[in-house]
């Protein structure tokens, strides 16, 4: 669940750092769209000018029968006023990032209140062959409430299905820096800190939690076809409350990665891993670790085959995987089979699949991701994701869309609980001026776990919006 601000840490070796496992097969997890009214301002384009202002303004009336997905729930009508402002600041070494919005709720049970606050504030400088950064952001999330996001799209993370009264509140501060970019000796670092608390929630192994992490990264280039990397991470997460569970892993890696030829390149790497626990159960896993890919490009297409053996506290896991990425002139296709095996558990199977295709006057996608972890109880699962996404524009002033995600986690253990969510949804927006766009839709979610009675919630909304950008 602690996982630090979500941009990637600075690299000093872009070209040939070593690859990310997960970036090959990630489905992306779109979410739905349908279910947010207004889109983050600093996710817009920005123009070639040195400094760009974003308003977003959104109304929205929307009705539902269940908005909290409890098991006996009570249908609801709110009106919504929702603000975002962004700032971003260009000039030739440096760039600042900031955000702040929030919404403004009225419904019929008498409920007032400023919900959903966000807050980012980002700064990066480059200057030669070196870069520093600085990033903070703040926001806070309705578990219950099916018009925020409820699901937590990483599927590594403890809250990748989570549903339950209150709310959740994030802060993440993180330091980057990297020097020697593109220069045959350089380094990488990353400093985070993560804040979790919970409010108001019923659900006892929602706990507050701190996560302080370090990532850094030594490389040296012998030839254009030789690199020699040091590789070291420490992370430090604490819970706070009855039968909390503080962990502390450590790892150091040695790397080596060679280009055989032009276009198969390889990585190898070596180290060592450690994980002491205490709390709940004090227990110390230690052990050499390894992981190894051999990458092969060919025309209009790659092939990878990655392994990695990693130590975690309910033992050793292993992994393989073979991925396949083919390019077209109107969409990709990227899938991936492996395999995962932890200590005295039978092996389950992972795949994952990344299908994009354009339309005359639209696009369709499909994204399946399956990711073997250790949630803060100590439990093996396997989350997966499957997201569907279909957009076409009607005129030129008009246009749906349709999204459909299914989540689920599926603990490994006999004893284990697993859930599952569907969520389902259509949206239709039209340009009713220059400025302001309509838009209309539908939600259907459901959410299934073991030991538990399953909820649904239809949700029905009309709503108009707009976005203001000057300089």
């Amino acid at each position: 669940m602690l996982f630090l601000f979500q941009n990637a840490a600075c690299s000093s070796k872009p070209r040939r750092r070593p690859g990310n496992w997960r970036a090959y097969h990630k489905a992306g997890g779109a979410g739905l769209a349908v279910l947010m009214s207004v889109s983050t301002p600093l996710a817009q384009e920005t123009p070639a000018s040195a400094r760009q202002f974003t308003l977003d303004v959104a109304q929205r009336l929307e009705w539902s029968d269940n908005p909290d997905l409890a098991i006996d729930g009570e249908d609801r009508l709110l009106a919504r006023t929702s603000l975002r402002f962004g700032l971003e600041r260009r000039t030739g070494i440096d760039r600042l990032s900031f955000s702040l919005g929030g919404d403004l709720e009225v419904s019929n049970d008498d409920a007032t209140g400023f919900e959903r606050p966000s807050l980012s504030l980002a700064w990066q400088r480059d200057v030669g062959h070196s870069q520093i950064g600085a990033a903070f952001d703040f926001n806070e999330v309705e578990l219950g409430n099916t018009t925020s996001t409820t699901f937590d799209e990483d599927t590594q993370s403890t809250d990748f299905i989570t549903v339950d009264s209150g709310a959740r509140q994030t802060a993440n501060l993180s330091l980057t820096g990297a020097f020697g970019i593109e220069a045959p000796f350089g380094g990488s670092y990353r400093l985070s800190q993560r804040q979790v608390r919970y409010v108001d929630t019923s659900d006892s192994d929602l706990q507050d939690a701190d996560r302080l992490s370090f990532d850094g990264d030594l490389h040296f280039e012998l030839d254009p076809r030789i690199t020699l990397g040091l590789a070291a991470a420490y992370t430090d997460f604490d819970e706070e409350g009855p039968g909390d569970l503080d962990t502390v892993t450590s790892r150091v890696e040695s790397y080596l990665e060679l280009d055989v030829t032009p276009r198969l390149t390889s990585r190898i790497g070596l180290g060592w891993q450690e994980i002491e626990q205490s709390g709940t159960s004090d227990l110390t896993r230690d052990g050499l670790v390894f992981d190894a890919s051999l990458t092969q490009a060919l025309p209009r297409s790659t092939m990878e085959l990655q392994t990695q053996s990693r130590i975690t506290s309910n033992g050793r896991r292993n992994e393989l995987r073979f991925i396949h990425s083919l390019e077209r002139p109107l969409g990709s296709l990227r899938y991936s089979l492996g395999v995962s095996q932890t200590e005295d558990l039978d092996p389950a199977p992972l795949f994952g699949l990344s299908w994009r295709r354009e339309l005359p006057r639209g696009a369709v996608s499909v994204d399946l991701e399956q990711v073997a972890t250790t949630d803060t109880d100590d439990a093996e699962v396997v989350n997966s994701q499957l997201s569907l996404s279909y957009q076409q524009d009607l005129t030129t002033r008009s246009g749906f869309g349709l999204e459909f995600v299914m989540r689920d986690s599926d603990e490994r253990a006999d004893s284990g609980t697993d859930s599952r969510s569907y969520n389902l949804g259509l949206t239709y927006r039209h340009a009713v001026t220059e400025d302001w766009d309509f838009t209309g839709g539908i939600s259907m979610v459901r959410v299934e776990e073991d030991g538990t009675a399953d909820r649904d919630s239809n949700t029905v909304f009309i709503g108009l919006q707009r976005q203001l950008v000057w300089n």
